[in-house]
C-alpha cells in the first residue's frame, strides 16, 4: 500500500505529460509543460489604442502567444448610415499582422442606433433590415480578406440577456456572416458564438451527465433542483433556442466557455460533443471564482495548471485564456483572473506558469 501511495504522489507531481522538471518560479508545480494538442491564446488583450497594443504585444511576445481574440462593434464602424470609420480596426488588424498574430474576431451582436429595431438590450439588438448588416459585413470581409483567422457573431446567445432577439433572428444574422466569409474570405473559419459556462452546466445537468453544479454567483444547484426544474418553461425555452440555432445556423466550429469547475469539464465537453458534429474550440477559459474560492497567487497557479492540462487531455486544439489583465469583465467572479495585476501591471505568478506552457507550443 505504501508503494502505491508513493507512486500516486509522483504521478500528481509530474503534471500534464509525465516528465518531471524543476520549476524556476515560486509555487509552480513541477511539470514538463508539454502540450500534446492545445494551442494557447489570449482572449481580449488590451488593443484599443497604440499604447495598449504596444503593452499587449510585449507580453504576448514574451508568452509566445500567437492566437488572440478581439472584438468588433458595428456601432463604432458605421455610426451613421453609409459613414464608415475603418481606421481604428485597420490599426488593430495591421498590428496583428505585423506581429504574426492569428485573430479570432468576435463581431458583437449589437449595432448602430439607426440600424436597430425596438428589440434591444445593452449588449445586442435585432436589425431593422438585415441588408444593412450584410452590407457592413461584406465590406469588412472584402477589406480584410483572408487576414482574419476566425470570425464569430455574438457571444453567449443562449439567453436573452446576451441576445435580445429570438433564435431565428440570431441564426439569420449569424448566417449572413458565414455566407460573406465564403464569398470574400474563404480561408477564414466561422465559429458559432460561444456557449456560456452556465449553459454548459444546465445542458449537462438536464441531460443527466452531472448531478450538481455552482453558478458564477456561488449558488448551488443539486439533483433535486434539476429534477424539479429541467422540464420548466424557462429551461425548455432555452433548450429550444439552442436546438434551433444548432439546426439552422451555418458554421465551421463551435465555441464553448469553461470556467472554474475544472473537475466537471470532461462532462460538459463530452455532452456538447453529443449534440454538435463540428470541431469545438474554447474562446474563454479561466478562474477561479472568487465568490466560491479564496484567490491567492498560489491557488491561482494551482488551478491554472489544472485548466491547461484538462483542455489538453480533452484534445481541444485551441484555448484562449480569459484574460491577460485583471478587470476585463463585468463578472465580479473573475475580476482578478488575469495574468497581470490591473493595479500594479506586475506579472503574477500565473503569468510565469502560463509562459512555461505557451512558449513550448505543440
Amino acid at each position: 500500500m505504501k508503494y502505491f501511495l508513493l507512486l500516486l504522489m509522483i504521478l500528481v507531481l509530474i503534471g500534464c505529460s509525465g516528465n518531471k522538471n524543476d520549476s524556476a518560479q515560486k509555487n509552480i508545480v513541477s511539470t514538463d509543460y508539454e502540450l500534446s494538442h492545445l494551442r494557447l491564446g489570449i482572449s481580449f488583450p488590451p488593443v484599443a489604442d497604440e499604447e495598449q497594443r504596444t503593452f499587449s504585444a510585449s507580453l504576448l511576445n514574451e508568452l509566445g502567444v500567437k492566437y488572440i481574440r478581439i472584438g468588433e462593434d458595428w456601432s463604432f464602424r458605421e455610426p451613421s448610415q453609409g459613414n464608415f470609420i475603418w481606421s481604428p480596426l485597420d490599426d488593430r488588424i495591421n498590428w496583428a499582422i505585423s506581429n504574426g498574430y492569428k485573430i479570432l474576431l468576435t463581431i458583437q451582436s449589437n449595432g448602430p442606433s439607426w440600424a436597430c429595431n425596438n428589440i434591444i438590450n445593452e449588449r445586442s439588438c435585432v436589425y431593422k433590415d438585415n441588408n444593412h448588416f450584410e452590407n457592413y459585413v461584406n465590406q469588412l470581409l472584402q477589406r480584410y480578406s483572408d487576414n482574419i483567422y476566425k470570425i464569430q457573431f455574438g457571444n453567449e446567445w443562449q439567453s436573452k440577456w446576451w441576445y435580445a432577439g429570438n433564435a431565428a433572428q440570431f441564426a439569420d444574422a449569424s448566417n449572413i456572416v458565414y455566407e460573406a466569409i465564403q464569398t470574400y474570405s474563404p480561408t477564414t473559419k466561422f465559429v458559432l458564438g460561444g456557449f456560456s459556462a452556465i449553459s454548459l452546466r444546465y445542458l449537462a445537468g438536464c441531460n443527466g451527465v452531472v448531478s450538481s453544479f455552482h453558478d458564477d454567483d456561488g449558488s448551488f444547484y443539486d439533483q433535486a433542483y434539476l429534477d424539479e426544474n429541467c422540464d420548466s418553461d424557462i429551461i425548455n425555452m432555452i433548450h429550444d433556442r439552442i436546438n434551433y440555432v444548432l439546426q439552422n445556423a451555418l458554421y465551421d466550429e463551435v465555441d464553448i466557455h469553461l470556467y472554474d469547475d475544472v473537475e466537471q469539464w470532461d462532462e460538459y465537453y463530452h455532452n456538447i460533443l453529443s449534440i454538435v458534429s463540428k470541431p469545438v474550440i474554447v474562446s474563454e477559459f479561466g478562474g477561479p471564482n472568487t465568490n466560491l474560492e479564496a484567490l491567492t497567487e498560489a491557488y491561482q497557479i494551482q488551478q491554472l495548471e489544472k485548466y491547461i492540462c484538462k483542455l489538453d487531455s480533452l484534445e481541444i486544439s485551441e484555448g484562449y485564456y480569459f484574460t491577460l489583465v485583471d478587470g476585463v469583465t463585468n463578472n465580479p467572479a473573475h475580476l482578478t483572473s488575469g495574468l497581470i495585476s490591473i493595479e500594479t501591471l506586475i506579472k503574477k505568478e500565473a503569468f510565469h506558469l502560463f509562459k512555461k506552457f505557451s512558449v513550448r507550443g505543440i
